[in-house]
């Protein structure tokens, strides 16, 4: 009888616990450049700021018909860097992290993308892991500040101009 009652009590907790697919409402697809110099060392982990970012936070939903209150979280979706101009390998950067800072309380920043080790066959773009971290209380501004952290495997020699697609999945 006592096996019994453990066994209905631990198939009701399995159940319990399960929990329903995230519905994504929708995802919002966005750019932002920034370059990376010449002759930066493999010691320092180099930060690239990029100010001004748009979200086009409140306009992507008022073209699906949503309205903000009703979003319940705002996760990274894809995210890659690629060169603007050149068909150049990445396969220079050791690790990177992606960063989305509020203008309105600039201590409040949190991960979008990273890629702790970047793989010596990574080619011309450089597609990052997506953080699971709430982003909605930042991205909901209309203008954020994006930091890119590189970590770099050996020395730039070019000016590289970056571009940084990235996006969000809007639940």
């Amino acid at each position: 009888m006592l096996k019994h009652f453990i066994f209905l009590v631990f198939i009701t907790l399995m159940f319990y616990s399960c929990e329903k697919d995230t519905v994504i409402r929708y995802d919002v697809s966005l750019d932002a450049e920034f370059d990376i110099p010449s002759g930066l060392n493999t010691i320092e982990t180099h930060y690239f700021i990029i100010r001004n970012v748009p979200t086009f936070y409140k306009q992507s939903a008022d073209n699906r018909g949503v309205d903000t209150s009703s979003i319940l979280n705002v996760l990274a979706s894809k995210g890659l860097i690629a060169s603007k101009f050149q068909d150049l390998d990445f396969d220079f950067v050791e690790r990177i992290s992606v960063y989305a800072i509020s203008q309105k309380d600039p201590t409040l920043k949190r991960e979008m993308y990273y890629l702790d080790i970047v793989p010596l066959t990574t080619g011309t773009q450089l597609r990052m892991l997506s953080s699971t971290t709430e982003l909605k209380k930042i991205l909901s501004e209309e203008l954020i500040d994006i930091e890119v952290r590189l970590n770099l495997r050996k020395f730039t020699t070019t000016l590289i101009r970056a571009r940084l697609s990235f996006g969000y999945a809007v639940i």
